[in-house]
């Protein structure tokens, strides 16, 4: 029967992984491929399962371990939340668990390793680590009302980890009660394999963003008229300060340029890699800081000044500083002291 489940989820998730490969260039890359990391994971645990592995009688390819998919599934819904369009070396340290499970598991399939009250203790926090990662996917997909086609997978698998480990820390024994790991995992691959194409047939957009390149395929601009548009904007920017306007739109960015609107969002999104709103925070905190050292605005508040920058709201300017500088206005203003 386990079998029958594993060719099913293998023919699937191949099938899966060659139409998103045929569609990549109209999602986001890191989207894109942070899905691909999730469905390859799946589709190699499904195959190399403990003791069932579908080609090799006898032999785990715990490489391709439930942490694994756990740490894919996890980055792909943080940055589906985030929009980024890039993907940022730093979260490479969220597989560092991940790592650690697989030394584990490497140096145990080949000696025989007393597990004892700390290795106990560093397994729960492993694990505990794991189990945050997938809370943080339930609660993000629940609360933003989005991507809930994951929880479908998301849930049964938390649900499994969660057995599995309290089965552990009581019998000390890695193997998963009534095999639920095996079964309970690849029935669920199974299910979300069927369900992505199904999405990604009916409503794509609902599986991942649409590349900002995508939309502009038919675009008419050239090179020299995108470096020189940058220049123009950069000129508006710098020179007039038209981000001091908290009510500035990019229609009448564009209309001020004399280029049709479509142009300037394919010069933001695609040419600069920046939201309009984002460009002009940018400059607003820019200029918030100048101000700061300027004695003209000394008497000022720092809601005062942000009011002449173009910010139209405290909380979104504290927030956009922080975001940008990493500390808070009234903290960055005691440093220059």
């Amino acid at each position: 029967m386990l079998r029958t489940i594993q060719i099913i989820a293998l023919l699937q998730g191949v099938f899966l992984l060659f139409i998103l490969i045929q569609r990549r260039q109209e999602y986001k890359k890191v989207n894109f491929w942070l899905l691909l990391g999730c469905i390859i994971s799946v589709v190699f645990y499904a195959v190399g399962d403990d003791d069932y592995n579908l080609f090799m009688q006898n032999t785990d390819w715990f490489l391709f371990h439930d942490t694994l998919i756990i740490t894919f599934f996890f980055l792909f819904v943080r940055y589906y939340k985030s929009g980024k369009d890039e993907f940022n070396n730093k979260d490479l340290w969220f597989f560092i668990p991940y790592i650690i499970t697989v030394v584990y598991k490497t140096l145990d399939s080949f000696y025989t390793i007393e597990k004892g009250l700390l290795f106990k203790i560093a397994h729960v926090i492993t694990e505990l680590v794991f189990l945050a990662m997938l809370g943080y996917a339930i609660y993000d997909i629940i609360t933003r009302k989005k991507e809930k086609w994951l929880l479908a997978f998301i849930i049964p698998l938390t649900i499994i980890f969660t057995i599995d480990e309290l089965a552990f820390l009581i019998t000390n024994s890695t193997e998963s009660p009534y095999f639920l790991d095996s079964y309970g995992t690849i029935l669920a691959a199974v299910f979300l394999f069927y369900y992505v194409l199904y999405k990604l047939i009916i409503t794509p957009k609902d599986v991942l963003p649409k590349s900002n390149d995508s939309k502009y395929k038919t675009s008419s601009l050239n090179g020299n008229n995108i470096e020189r548009y940058k220049a123009h904007l950069f000129r508006l920017m710098e020179e007039e300060k038209l981000f001091k306007n908290n009510k500035i739109t990019v229609n009448e960015v564009a209309s001020q340029m004399n280029i049709p609107r479509q142009h300037l969002s394919e010069i933001l999104n695609v040419h600069l890699k920046i939201g309009f709103q984002d460009l002009l925070n940018q400059y607003r905190v820019e200029e918030f800081i100048e101000c700061l050292k300027n004695e003209t605005y000394k008497n000022y508040t720092l809601l005062g000044i942000a009011n002449e920058v173009g910010f139209s709201s405290k909380s979104s300017f504290n927030t956009t500083f922080k975001k940008l500088t990493g500390v808070t206005p009234s903290q960055y203003k005691k440093q220059l002291v």
